[in-house]
């Protein structure tokens, strides 16, 4: 029987008394304790409440729980207001095993032996939902318009609104769902701070003694301690810095282990890091987009995250050097000739340069050379120069640089060019830019613009945007095929 709150002696029992109201519907009153109306000084009021009602008709055993401590303000008023009844759909041949309720001891069974478990048992205590069960009344009690909970076996995991807005249903199953848990929370809780303490007494107290011969230590934890403190719910936005490293720190130390038992978690995990890493790159460049990014931090974005280039190459490549200087003695060394990237196919060892210049390269000329017809812009013209320029040391030198540099493998089978420069002209500029760049032998242009919307089909792909309705023609996007 659940007891608590101040005591207050033998002769503190309140007592029953029933009234019928018609067939099959009886009213249990409950008048407190002479001693609890005299410290609450209601002597000269009526202190007597309806407690319950036994509703055979209805099949309804009706609660009207209150408040029963004398020194409280609320004294005989509802104890969950606004909520001030809770119902419980009986059985069939239920109100036959208490014999109709006519008398107080039928009353007196019942709330020994028939109430639901998770409830209070004691008339002297109000009655209602045991302190622990107390988080769901307090979740409906924020349901405007509420004044009643049903508990009823007509729902499972599912709950409604009904009765015009003033009943909130349940059904036993999820009541006693969350009745278990309650328990279960509540005995961890309670396991979890009995280790607490005895790591802290030991360390304390053991440890500081004698250091040698109590040495610190890390006391176990519990199973499914993590999962239950994290929940069935994780809302990013109310981790802190140190939440989030514990959270990194524990999936890279359990990956291995975890591997065959969440093989599937871990790959959604894996997907999902690949999703962010993208999204925070496509933003990134989309940010540098929008402001005067110098060459330079462009090539410091592109070292850090080097994949994008195999999606510009459209093969894997090996970056070996920034700002490589392709006519001196070592890769890192002095030279005359610098390209800003130094390539290698991973597979085929070829070697391949690329220059890095700004999303605001003008890549035509803005005047016409003839009607219609216009000509590369300078900066581009330089720059394709710049590249064959490069390629002409690299395979000059490649015996050279062979030598210097044999932990890195150097091929010239066919050095590749690329310049990375540049947003697509509009209008019969674009036609221009088209033409020249195909033009072009062993010297590939991509601007800005491609490689951004290669990042973002990838991405598209990853999270399962991309149409890949069969039979579609898919609309390609530019290869590079050529580059190796």
């Amino acid at each position: 029987m659940a007891t608590f709150g101040p005591q207050f002696g033998n002769d503190d029992k309140g007592t029953l008394f029933l009234q019928r109201k018609g067939p099959g519907l009886v009213e249990v009153f409950f008048t407190p304790s002479d001693r609890r109306i005299a410290i609450a000084d209601l002597t000269e009021i009526n202190t007597t409440q309806v407690l319950l009602r036994f509703d055979a008709a209805k099949h309804t055993t009706t609660l009207f729980p209150i408040n029963t401590m004398p020194e409280s303000e609320d004294f005989l008023m509802p104890k969950y207001d606004p909520i001030v009844s809770i119902e419980i759909i009986e059985d069939e041949g239920f109100f036959e095993e208490f014999n109709g309720f006519r008398t107080k001891q039928d009353v007196e069974a019942y709330l020994a032996e028939g109430i639901p478990k998770g409830f209070i048992k004691d008339p002297n205590y109000g009655l209602g939902l045991d302190r622990k069960l107390s988080f769901i009344l307090n979740a409906i009690r924020q349901v405007e318009g509420v004044t009643n909970l049903r508990i009823t076996d007509e729902r499972e995991l599912d709950v409604a609104v009904t009765d015009g807005g003033t009943t909130y249903e349940i059904g036993y199953r999820l009541f006693d769902e969350l009745r278990r848990n309650a328990n279960r929370f509540e005995t961890k809780a309670q396991a979890s701070a009995r280790r607490k303490k005895l790591q802290a007494a030991y360390t304390n107290l053991l440890t500081r003694l004698d250091p040698k011969k109590f040495p610190v230590r890390i006391f176990d934890r519990a199973p499914d301690d993590i999962a239950d403190v994290i929940g069935n719910t994780i809302t990013d936005s109310k981790l802190s810095e140190n939440d989030r490293a514990a959270v990194v720190n524990m999936a890279a130390a359990s990956v291995r282990t975890s591997m065959k038992s969440q093989r599937v978690g871990l790959v959604k995990l894996h997907d999902e890091i690949e999703l962010a890493s993208l999204d925070e790159l496509i933003a990134r460049m989309e940010e540098r987009f929008a402001t005067s990014t110098s060459e330079l931090q462009w090539q410091k974005l592109l070292e850090t995250n080097p994949f994008i280039l195999d999606m510009a190459f459209n093969v894997p490549v090996l970056l070996v050097q920034g700002q490589a200087h392709v006519g001196g003695k070592v890769l890192n060394g002095s030279g005359e000739k610098i390209a800003d990237f130094l390539f290698t196919n991973k597979l085929t060892d070829s070697i391949a340069v690329l220059e890095i210049k700004t999303p605001g390269t003008e890549l035509i000329g803005k005047r016409e050379y003839r009607g219609g017809v216009y000509t590369a812009s300078a900066e581009l013209v330089g720059a394709v120069a710049q590249v064959l320029d490069q390629i002409d040391k690299l395979r000059s030198n490649i015996y050279r640089l062979q030598s210097e540099n044999r932990p890195i493998a150097l091929e010239a089978y066919g050095i590749k060019g690329m310049i990375l420069a540049g947003t697509i002209p509009e209008g019969p500029r674009k036609r221009a830019f088209e033409l020249y760049r195909a033009s072009l032998a062993g010297v590939t242009v991509i601007t800005f613009d491609e490689l951004l919307l290669k990042l973002k089909s990838l991405r598209d792909l990853l999270g399962g945007k991309a149409d890949v309705t069969p039979g579609k023609k898919q609309k390609p996007a530019r290869e590079f095929e050529d580059l190796f």
